[in-house]
């Protein structure tokens, strides 16, 4: 793994876990039906790449 993390920005998780390791096997949401989050808006629902995943 490369350290730092390059994470796929702007990054959501609760605040309960700010200091949690985020593994970002997806991006996005696959649900996009919530209409208090902003994330379906901010980038489209993927797989990631399992190589993209661990390097």
């Amino acid at each position: 793994m490369h350290f730092p993390i390059q994470y796929d920005e702007p990054l959501f998780r609760p605040p309960s876990e700010g200091r949690s390791l985020i593994i970002q096997a997806t991006l996005g949401c696959s649900w996009n039906e919530c209409s208090f989050c902003e994330m379906y808006t901010t980038k489209r629902f993927k797989a990631r790449r399992e190589e993209d995943v661990f390097c």
